[in-house]
C-alpha cells in the first residue's frame, strides 16, 4: 500500500485535466475514493482511474477512516464550505484558488488548519513553475549583489484570454452541475451591484497578486487605481524602494491567447518573466535577462534561460503530497497566501471611491 491515502472531491474538467491525471500516478500516494454530486460522472471517472470508492458528496467522503488527505477541486462558490468541512474533519487539504470568495472566509480556513496542525494548500501553481523558481533565485541574487544596480520599477500584467491550449474533452456526463449554496461573493462593504465584478477580479487576478508577493516577499501599498469595467485597468503600487504597476484586462477574442508576466527594471538592465497559459503542459515560464553595457560602444547582452520540461500544476500537487508526508508547510499554503486578499481589497477600496 502506498504511504498516503487521498480522497478526491470534484470530478469535473479542471479536476481531471489539471490534477487527477497526474496525481493518480504519484508513487507516494493512492487515491482511494472520489466524491461528486453528479453520480453518473463520479462513476465514469472512478472507473476510468480505478478509484475503488465512489461517493455522492464530500460529507460522505470525510466519514471514511482511511483518508490522510483530500484534494478538492470544485466551483469557487463551493470551495469555502467544502474546505471548511474537510479541515474540521482533521484532513490535510489542497483546494484550487481562490481559497474563498473574500478575506474573512479565507482567514477562517487558514485559522482552522493552523489550530488543527494541518497542511492546507491552495492552487497557486505558478509558485512551482520551474521558470518562476529560476527567476526568483536569479532575482534574489541580483538584488543582493547589486550587480544591475537598484530596481527602478516593476510591471505585472495579465491579459486573460484563452488558456485552454489544445485540450481535448475529458470524461463528462449530461447531469446538471450542482447549484452553489448561498454564499457572499464579496466583502460586505462592496456595493451589491459591483460584487460580481469583485468576484471576477479575484478569480482572474489572484494568481498575479500572489506571484508578486512570492517573488518580492513583500506586499506593496496601493497609490492609485484606474479601473475600467470590461476594459484594461491599472493599479499603481508602492513597494517602498521602488514603484510598480499592475495591469489587468480580459481578452474577448480567444484567438488573442493568454498574456501574463512580470518585468523588473534595474539601473543597468532588466529581468522579464513570461508565463505560459496555465493549461499548456510541460512548458515553463520564459526568463529573459538583459544586462546593459557599461560603455557606450558596446551592445547590451541578453540571455534567455530555459528551465526544462515540467508542468506547474503537477509540481504544485506533488509539493502538497510531499508537505503532508514530511509535515512541512508548502510554499502555496493557505496561511502564506492569505494576505493576497488584503491587497486585492485595498485595490477595490480605491475602485469604489472613484
Amino acid at each position: 500500500m502506498k504511504d498516503l491515502q487521498i480522497g478526491w472531491v470534484g470530478a469535473g474538467f479542471v479536476g481531471q485535466a489539471a490534477h487527477l491525471e497526474h496525481c493518480i500516478n504519484f508513487d507516494s500516494c493512492a487515491i482511494n475514493s472520489l466524491a461528486d454530486r453528479r453520480p453518473m460522472l463520479a462513476k465514469k471517472v472512478g472507473k476510468s482511474y480505478n478509484i475503488p470508492n465512489i461517493l455522492q458528496s464530500h460529507k460522505d467522503l470525510i466519514k471514511s477512516k482511511d483518508l490522510d488527505a483530500i484534494i478538492a477541486v470544485v466551483n469557487r462558490r463551493h470551495t469555502f464550505n467544502v474546505a471548511k468541512d474537510i479541515l474540521l474533519s482533521g484532513r490535510h487539504l489542497l483546494t484550487e484558488k481562490p481559497m474563498a470568495t473574500h478575506y474573512n472566509n479565507a482567514y477562517e480556513l487558514a485559522n482552522i488548519a493552523e489550530k488543527k496542525g494541518l497542511i492546507y494548500a491552495t492552487g497557486f501553481m505558478r509558485r512551482y513553475d520551474s521558470g518562476v523558481r529560476k527567476f526568483k533565485s536569479l532575482l534574489t541574487d541580483t538584488i543582493k549583489s547589486c550587480k544591475l544596480g537598484k530596481i527602478l520599477s516593476v510591471r505585472i500584467y495579465v491579459e486573460a484570454g484563452s488558456d485552454y491550449c489544445g485540450i481535448k474533452p475529458r470524461i463528462s456526463s449530461t447531469e446538471k452541475k450542482p447549484a452553489a449554496p448561498p454564499v457572499n461573493i464579496a466583502p460586505d462593504w462592496i456595493p451589491k451591484d459591483r460584487q460580481l465584478e469583485y468576484e471576477n477580479f479575484v478569480n482572474v487576478c489572484t494568481h498575479d497578486i500572489n506571484l508578486m508577493r512570492f517573488l518580492f516577499q513583500k506586499t506593496p501599498k496601493v497609490s492609485f487605481v484606474d479601473y475600467r469595467f470590461l476594459g484594461f485597468s491599472y493599479a499603481l503600487l508602492d513597494f517602498g524602494d521602488f514603484p510598480g504597476i499592475f495591469e489587468w484586462g480580459i481578452r474577448t477574442n480567444d484567438n488573442d491567447g493568454w498574456k501574463e508576466g512580470l518585468e523588473v527594471r534595474f539601473e543597468k538592465g532588466q529581468f522579464s518573466l513570461e508565463l505560459p497559459p496555465a493549461f499548456l503542459r510541460n512548458v515553463s515560464a520564459k526568463v529573459t535577462i538583459r544586462e546593459d553595457s557599461s560603455t557606450t560602444n558596446s551592445q547590451s547582452s541578453v540571455k534567455v534561460i530555459s528551465s526544462g520540461y515540467s508542468w506547474a500544476f503537477e509540481n504544485s500537487d506533488l509539493a502538497f503530497v510531499k508537505g503532508v508526508i514530511d509535515n512541512n508547510e508548502p510554499d502555496h499554503s493557505g496561511r502564506l497566501c492569505l494576505e493576497d486578499f488584503l491587497l486585492m481589497d485595498e485595490i477595490w477600496r480605491h475602485i469604489i471611491k472613484r
